[in-house]
């Protein structure tokens, strides 16, 4: 109880570390200089809270100005990124390039390192992408739901990607990824729980929608990761934003369920 307690306090700094690590917001170099990722895990949640902040603004604002709802989605989905810098996309379409265009997990780690984008991340990136903002234009039709399902998807989605990392070994025997070592368990629980309160507000403002769209986002999740875990032998980073884009569509898809037609 001592060590939750303790991982408690250090969740504002464990945030910071992972919005410097995450995005491109400025964040000061003293609170971040010295920190252990396995650890700081427990603040990505947080970190996905605070990232969406300013794009379900951005959606309330271009919706009491009249804007359409698909507009205010695009902008808000557009704002997300320009603060993430694209660096959850960016893994997803590393990860679908190499799973599609490899032969084996050698070959599939050497595409996944190649900056170019391929036919397959390019894919992966337009469904996902299709799926969120059709999605959140259904529910701009009702701003303050746009603005809870942005916030919240942000902090689950992060949750299920610190499953991932978690639930499968590391790819590279010398990678990054491996040197970053697993979130610890204390760690791994903060995180998850923090990903349960935002759950439990999706449930609370959707009803069964958010339901259906929870159990998307962890079977998708689920099955992503032995999936990847047979392809490449296991995670790399760019495994980890795919899962956080993975679970971000299939929940925005199941809380569209039920909406009205985007072109009313």
């Amino acid at each position: 109880m001592d060590e939750f307690a303790a991982r408690l306090r250090r969740l504002p700094d464990d945030m910071l570390v992972a919005l410097a690590f995450f995005s491109r917001m400025p964040v000061p170099q003293s609170r971040t200089a010295s920190f252990d990722m396995t650890k700081a895990a427990a603040g990505w949640p947080l970190a996905g809270l605070l990232l969406a902040l300013p794009p379900a603004i951005v959606f309330l604002i271009a919706r009491a100005a009249d804007f359409p709802a698909i507009i205010a989605a695009a902008l808000a989905l557009a704002l997300f990124v320009a603060l993430t810098g694209g660096m959850h996309e960016d893994g997803l379409a590393d990860t679908f390039d190499g799973v599609g265009g490899g032969s084996t997990p050698a070959e599939k780690l050497a595409i996944m390192d190649d900056s170019r984008l391929g036919t397959y991340g390019a894919l992966a990136l337009f469904f996902t992408l299709a799926v969120k903002l059709t999605a959140l234009s259904i529910l701009g039709l009702f701003p303050g739901y746009g603005a809870l399902a942005l916030i919240a998807a942000a902090v689950v989605s992060r949750a299920l990607a610190l499953w991932h990392w978690q639930a499968t070994d590391p790819a590279r025997p010398g990678g990054m990824a491996r040197a970053a070592g697993r979130p610890d368990w204390p760690a791994l629980v903060t995180g998850l729980a923090i990903g349960g309160v935002a759950a439990l507000a999706l449930i609370i403002g959707f009803g069964l929608p958010a339901l259906i769209g929870l159990l998307l986002a962890a079977v998708g999740v689920g099955l992503f990761s032995p999936f990847i875990a047979r392809q490449l032998g296991g995670h790399t980073g760019d495994t980890i934003g795919a899962a956080q884009q993975i679970a971000e569509a299939l929940l925005f898809a199941g809380l569209a369920i039920g909406g009205p037609s985007i072109f009313i």
